[in-house]
Order: structure tokens, then sequence, then C-alpha cells
């Protein structure tokens, strides 16, 4: 064989090969996660961290992108149709098989856009809201994970605060889609025997500030926190917001997200960031697969939660729990020192 024929060979295979590996990676199912929050969000980096663990365990190829709108402050509401363009571009790029969209944001900005379409197929994460309020009910491509925050575990751990009384509680939240939504399951559970005096939805800093340095509640339950703004145009972090808050409310305060006690704070009774992304991920590559029953696998409404505990700011405020729930968050490795 001469030496000509021999490289028509090897570039020939040589572009075979190529032409093969373009074809595998173009077929390869596509997935996109598009965050409502910003790419350093605790709760997005968790939810990750969840997809991320799954994926290790995943032996069919796959192809998956993350996309995060930052919309999840009122710092950043200007920024809505920048932020939906963006998502817009990334969509058409990417031609995703399945969109995971996660928090209320997301659905309401872009996945609800695509209901009823051939593609892409959606996935809901962490919606506070009912899925029918996106227009998400009976439709063939939607699926997800519904949240409820663990509401009756933090009433039952506020009566082991107080066994011999019944407290008053305070809650706020952030004014933005996922923390109205959240008040809105505040609003809807049964707190009795206790009572639920003043809720609150801050827009800035200042207001934040002043709604939790005034309570005179015995609790004060802290939904999702966010970055936000103050009066001279300066940004407060979610974690500062966190930290602020621990250190000057009068009322035990019990966060809703376990970024609260990563920031600094004592107790939280949180939905579970890593399990919504592991089981996000499960779902979207059952969708994928050839499913035993057709259509979409059945949407998911996830009451799970998981405890964190800081054991010195418990102590500073004499707050003493059953063993159960430092042991709870010793084996979650949400027990922080």
């Amino acid at each position: 064989m001469t030496k000509l024929w021999k490289n028509l060979l090897i570039g020939g295979f040589l572009a075979a090969f190529l032409i093969l590996l373009g074809f595998f990676n173009a077929t390869k199912p596509r997935i996109l996660v598009l965050h409502s929050a910003s790419q350093d969000s605790a709760w997005a980096r968790q939810v990750d961290r969840g997809m991320r663990e799954a994926l290790k365990a995943n032996r069919r190829p796959i192809a998956i992108e993350w996309h995060y709108l930052g919309v999840d402050s009122p710092a950043a509401a200007r920024q809505m149709d920048e932020a939906k363009a963006g998502a817009g571009r990334a969509m058409e790029r990417f031609n995703p098989d399945v969109l995971i969209a996660v928090d209320d944001e997301a659905n309401s900005l872009v996945a609800r856009d695509f209901i009823g379409l051939a593609r892409p197929r959606i996935l809901y994460l962490s919606l506070n809201r009912p899925p029918a309020e996106f227009g998400y009910a009976g439709a063939s491509n939607v699926s997800g994970i519904a949240e409820q925050l663990p509401l009756a575990a933090i009433r039952d751990g506020i009566r082991e605060i107080f066994p011999d009384r019944l407290p008053a509680l305070d809650v706020i939240g952030v004014n933005n889609e996922t923390g109205r939504a959240e008040m809105a399951q505040v609003m809807a559970f049964d707190w009795s025997p206790m009572a639920l005096k003043q809720t609150t939805l801050a827009n800035t800093a200042e207001e934040w500030r002043a709604a939790t340095g005034q309570t005179r509640a015995d609790i004060l339950v802290v939904l999702g926190t966010q970055d936000l703004p103050t009066a001279d145009g300066g940004v407060v972090s979610a974690a500062g917001i966190n930290r602020w808050t621990q250190e000057n409310t009068a009322a035990f305060p019990i966060g809703t997200k376990v970024d609260f006690v990563e920031d600094g704070g004592g107790l939280s009774f949180s939905p579970p960031p890593d399990d919504y992304g592991a089981k996000a991920i499960a779902l979207a590559l059952d969708w994928l697969d050839k499913r035993s029953t057709p259509g979409a696998p059945p949407p998911v409404v996830s009451d799970h939660f998981e405890v964190a505990l800081r054991p010195e700011r418990l102590a500073e405020r004499g707050v003493v729990l059953p063993p159960i729930y430092t042991e709870a968050a010793r084996e979650n490795g949400t027990l922080y020192d």
C-alpha cells in the first residue's frame, strides 16, 4: 500500500470519526436548568449540588447546561426584561429537550411560555404557588416538584421551645414572587392554638430591619431571604440580612432555608435543596427514557424537610431542643459550629 493510500485511509477514518462524534453530540438529549436566583445564591448552589450528585450515577449520555436569571431579589426587579431575553437566547441556542425551571420566577417569566409545545418538556422545581396558577394543569408537556414549606414542623418546634405557654409569632419575607407565594402558604396554614400576629414582605433592607427590630412577638419566622436594596443605592446581601436578623431581633428567629443557619442563624426547618435537585434529575431522565406508562412522569408535592442547627446561637437565647433535632441536623450535615 502506497503512502498516499495510507494517508487517505487515515484521513477518511478521522473524518468519519469526527462526523460520528458530531452526530453523537448532536443527538444526545439536552437538559437546561433555569434558576430564578443568581449563581452565588446559597439555595441555587445546594440545588445544583444535588443535581450533580445524581448525575454521577447516570450512565446515559446527556448534555446539560445551567442558566441563572438572577431575578429573585427586589434589587433586580428592573432587570426582568433583560433576564428573560438572556434566557430566550439560551433556549434558542441550546434547544433543550427538558427545561428544569427552578422557583416561581423562572416558571412565570420563561417556562410557562412553552406550555403545550412539542419541546421543551417543562419540569418545574420548588414551586410555592400551585402549578395550576402557572397554567400547568392538564398540560401534556409539564411535570415537576411543588414545594410545601415545613410549617407543621416549625409549629411543632415552637411548641418544644415554649412548652408551658402559647407564643405569638411574626413572619417576614422578601417582596418578590417566591416570597409572596411563601407568605400565601403561611397565611393559609392553621397555626392554632398559637397566634399569628404580623406578616411583612420587605422591599428594602430598611423595611426588613424596621420590621425585625420592632417585633414584639416571641417567634419570628424568616422566609427565604435575598439581597435587598438600601435607600442610598447600595445592596445588603442575603447573608447580611440573615446575620442582622439573628443578632438584632428580640424574637427567636426560625428560618425556612438552610442558609439562614449557614449565615449565622440558630435554627431552620427547610425544604431539602439537595434532595430537590436529585429528584429533578431523576424525573428528567425518567421522562427522556421510554416510560412504562405514556406521557409525563406524575407531578410531586414534596413535604420533606431538613433541620439545621447552630447550638451556640440556641444557647445564647436559652433555647433547649430535644436531642433528636441535633441528631437530625448532624446526620444531614447541617449542624454548624
